[in-house]
């Protein structure tokens, strides 16, 4: 079965390849077909022949397309041989010696055929709704790293530049998966979505390929809404790194949280519980003290308030403190950001005009 998402083609979508460079399969099954199907809906639309990155890849490693056969429907064979998975990225079981062989082979082909390029830093731009990244390549920009956007390159072209690479970077997740191609003891920087979400696919890579590996936090990432709304800042981490001096956060860096928290908020979002101790982080903490000398900026953030009336008005019912803050105005805080706590209730004050409101209970609370 394959995936039809190009992190996920480098770590499932290979690791049963191995067996057709074994000696099983080359004396007794290389005139059998290779059938597989699509783990992405619309199957019946899709075929990898025209999917040209990964049947490259496929062509490198040798797979015969002609034996190939798309099943999109209930099919009945007198017999199946299926491979073991030589990676098992999140159950942490992995089989490296045939993996790695695999790897090899795609690594080998880009050495032999390898040309050279005008940088040897490079930054893989991930760039879908990742809000902030744009600023954080440009910082990287401004390091030497050459940015780029691996989509718009062939996979020749892309091999070409990881195997030059003396030292990579992007932000975590599927893109980053690319290192896999990268020499051994390669510089590599990855910057997490979140403070403390990691994707077990990555660790097993640098495990399986010798690198040189470093993790820097530079986000601020607090909500539960999916896999395509993360946020990113220069943090103290980040130019601490570089070497560089850090004086204090940038204006740029609230204004890129806050639209964070524009974004986020248009959909369902659950603060995750993993929040709460991460204000235990010295940088983070402080992050969000000077934040809350910038809240007056929600006043157009996610909504313009000011476009109501003044008499738009409402109280809500935390947890701890009852209704103690009173009666607020419509661009006013009843519940600081940074304190994170939940509210139990509200109520809404609107003389002049009917108020429709929905509310969103997370998993943990039953309505």
């Amino acid at each position: 079965m394959f995936f039809n998402v190009w992190g996920h083609s480098i770590t499932d979508n290979l690791c049963r390849l191995w067996f057709l460079h074994s000696e099983e399969f080359k004396s007794q099954f290389k005139d059998c077909p290779l059938v597989y199907t699509i783990k992405e809906n619309g199957a019946n639309s899709f075929n990898i022949k025209y999917w040209k990155n990964f049947s490259r890849l496929l062509e490198i490693l040798g797979v015969d397309f002609d034996k190939m056969r798309l099943i999109t429907q209930p099919t009945k064979f007198d017999k199946i041989i299926l491979p073991e998975e030589s990676f098992h990225g999140p159950q942490g079981r992995i089989a490296p010696k045939e993996y790695r062989e695999t790897i090899e082979r795609v690594r080998h082909f880009a050495l032999k055929n390898r040309t050279s390029t005008s940088s040897k830093k490079f930054y893989f731009f991930h760039g879908r709704s990742q809000i902030g990244e744009e600023r954080l390549a440009a910082y990287f920009k401004s390091k030497g790293y050459q940015i780029v956007s691996p989509e718009k390159l062939s996979l020749d072209e892309q091999l070409n530049l990881l195997i030059n690479c003396e030292s990579f970077a992007s932000t975590l997740g599927s893109i980053s998966h690319n290192s896999i191609f990268l020499r051994d003891n390669t510089e590599t920087i990855y910057i997490p979505r979140a403070q403390n979400i990691f994707t077990s696919f990555q660790r097993e890579i640098d495990n399986i390929i010798n690198m040189n590996v470093y993790y820097v936090d530079s986000t601020t990432s607090l909500f539960s809404n999916g896999f395509y709304n993360f946020c990113y800042i220069i943090s103290e981490s980040l130019k601490r790194f570089f070497g560089d001096k850090f004086d204090g956060y940038e204006e740029e860096d609230f204004k890129i949280f806050l639209q964070y928290v524009k974004n986020s908020l248009s959909k369902s979002i659950e603060c995750t519980a993993w929040v709460r101790n991460s204000y235990n982080n010295p940088t983070f903490a402080d992050f969000l003290e000077q934040l809350r000398r910038h809240e007056d900026w929600l006043a157009n953030i996610p909504f313009n308030f000011k476009t109501l009336q003044q008499s738009f008005s409402y109280q809500t019912h935390v947890h701890s403190r009852g209704w103690g803050d009173g009666w607020k105005n419509a661009n006013e805080f009843s519940n600081p950001l940074d304190q994170m706590l939940d509210v139990l209730a509200i109520k809404i004050n609107s003389p002049d005009y009917k108020v429709y409101y929905a509310v969103y209970f997370s998993e943990s609370h039953v309505a």
